[in-house]
């Protein structure tokens, strides 16, 4: 059985482990597009397939070795995990739509997509800020010495596609935190653990000025953020975040206040 907890402590203290012997490392870009293909049409046809130890053992390879993957193939591969967990959203909005379903067999599929979606794209952004080396940013300004690197470079900038993968997941977490999730997870610390995926997500996305800056990013972010907030008791979170990033970006003045006014009038 996946627990989400736990395998978020691990990627936490290090690399989590993955049983196989495959790697997207030293692979030619035509190899590594057939097998993120072929993972596709998995999580197309059925979301559920995610529980398959095989395939997901694959797609934690992706994460794993995002650093290796041709740029090209790297909002593919974030695409491949958005489809997956579209389709899987339709699937449990159905289930939750049906007298007599158990909407709490998807919990683990859902929670499986929500690690690899944290694993994948904070990845794809450290392994961004790690290529741009020591440039230093120009014209960016940031208040204290919390952790992060002011005006750091963006995964969008060097993978073509990878912001618009990232505006279609928050769509997709919106429609999702929109339906009861509490009939899903037999626990709402269960819950919780997987919506703060995507909370998180959405907090360091807005720490870096390019993201703060982009008007669409900024608007699916903050929808997803006021349906938590008016749908899971999503206030005291909330507030925190707000008032963290006034402390810490100066970048985020202007966009805190418009989040402000969206969620008082949510």
């Amino acid at each position: 059985m996946f627990n989400l907890h736990e395998q978020l402590i691990s990627l936490q203290e290090g690399e989590p482990s993955v049983v196989t012997d495959f790697t997207f490392d030293g692979i030619d870009a035509v190899t590594a597009k057939r097998t993120l293909n072929g993972l596709t049409d998995k999580l197309v046809v059925n979301g559920e397939n995610i529980n398959d130890a095989a395939t997901f053992d694959k797609l934690m390879c992706f994460a794993r070795d995002l650093a290796a993957i041709d740029p090209r193939l790297v909002a593919r591969g974030l695409d491949m995990l958005v489809s997956g967990f579209e389709n899987q959203i339709k699937q449990v909005a159905t289930t939750l739509a049906t007298p007599g379903y158990d909407p709490t067999r998807h919990a683990e599929a859902l929670d499986r997509y929500a690690f690899l979606l944290q694993w994948t794209v904070e990845r794809g952004e450290s392994t961004a800020s790690q290529a741009a080396g020591a440039q230093p940013a120009k014209g960016r300004k940031r208040r204290g010495n919390a952790a992060g690197a002011a005006g750091a470079p963006t995964v969008a900038e060097v993978a073509p596609g990878w912001k618009g993968k990232l505006q279609d997941l928050y769509v997709a977490v919106r429609q999702l935190l929109e339906l009861p999730l509490g009939r899903v997870w037999n626990s709402v610390p269960e819950r919780d653990t997987f919506i703060g995926v995507f909370t998180r997500l959405a907090h360091k996305a807005m720490e870096n000025p390019a993201y703060a800056k982009d008007g669409d990013l900024q608007r699916v972010l903050f929808d997803a953020l006021c349906v938590w907030l008016q749908n899971y008791n999503g206030l005291y979170g909330l507030v925190t975040m707000i008032t963290q990033n006034l402390q810490h970006y100066e970048h985020l003045s202007e966009p805190m206040a418009a989040l402000v006014q969206l969620a008082y009038e949510a």
